[in-house]
């Protein structure tokens, strides 16, 4: 049985088709990277396993849950967080610093735990207070791990492109999901600063973590996947290991965009 599968998964904005029924499976451990061009429902894709948006119609299940359609309109605080979102644009808050950034969904999340559980408002303060002092030092080791220990008390503004992407990549971590989606990361970086975070990438993937990586880095998605899969108008045209889709490809539209990519290099 598959860890993540997607059946038939529809979504349409008004009279524009985005998603054209959407079918794959991951197992658990596995790294995903979707490949494309733009505007083939790539990113909507991640958003609809996100809860960002909201199919119209098919089924996506992770473990023994239905996500989707599901009884419920949000997630169950008590349950472990399914899906992670790092987004192409960092989508940090300026305002506060990185530690803060990564600190804000976990101790946001604790609070909405504790109201769940019915606890005194007095005892719910002092559970809330360790909980934080646990967050806060969770979250300077996921920094560290990313390589930015010394950067914790940057703000934004003060970090690279690179370093703010480390920071949402920590973040994303912080809720420890199920299942990390990754919306083209390095597109908005410059070259030189892709690398670093790769690497993160990479060592993510080392660790055993079930990603969906949406990328136009084709090699990266060749050396650090276990399954790759070509979208074109709003469907899968091709699903296999990166051999079969970026080395040895059937699919016709598979092989066209993998030359264009080659000849535009």
């Amino acid at each position: 049985m598959a860890f993540l599968e997607v059946k038939n998964l529809i979504k349409n904005f008004g009279e524009t088709k985005v998603l054209k029924g959407v079918n794959f499976r991951l197992d658990k451990g596995e790294v995903l990277s979707i490949i494309g061009s733009s505007g083939n429902g790539k990113t909507t894709l991640l958003r609809c396993l996100n809860n960002l948006e909201t199919a119209d119609s098919g089924e996506i299940t992770v473990g023994d849950k239905m996500i989707f359609p599901s009884l419920h309109d949000k997630e169950d605080v008590l349950q472990p967080l399914t899906f992670g979102m790092v987004f192409q644009s960092f989508n940090l808050f300026p305002q506060y610093s990185a530690l803060e950034n990564v600190t804000l969904a976990m101790n946001a999340r604790a609070e909405r735990v504790l109201k769940k559980n019915k606890l005194k408002f007095f005892e719910r303060r002092l559970k809330l207070k360790e909980i934080k002092i646990e967050n806060k030092a969770k979250a300077e080791e996921l920094l560290t791990r990313v390589g930015l220990q010394d950067k914790m008390n940057n703000y934004p503004c003060e970090l690279s492109g690179g370093q703010c992407q480390r920071v949402a990549i920590a973040r994303a971590l912080a809720l420890s999901p199920e299942i990390l989606c990754f919306d083209e990361p390095t597109s908005a970086l410059d070259p030189e600063l892709t690398g670093e975070v790769l690497k993160v990438i990479k060592a993510l993937r080392d660790e055993g973590h079930t990603m969906i990586i949406v990328t136009h880095e084709i090699e990266f998605a060749k050396n650090v996947s276990d399954k790759v899969m070509f979208m074109a108008d709003g469907q899968v045209a091709e699903f296999g290991t990166p051999s079969d889709v970026l080395v040895n490809p059937k699919n016709e539209l598979t092989k066209q965009f993998l030359q264009s990519f080659l000849e535009n290099k």
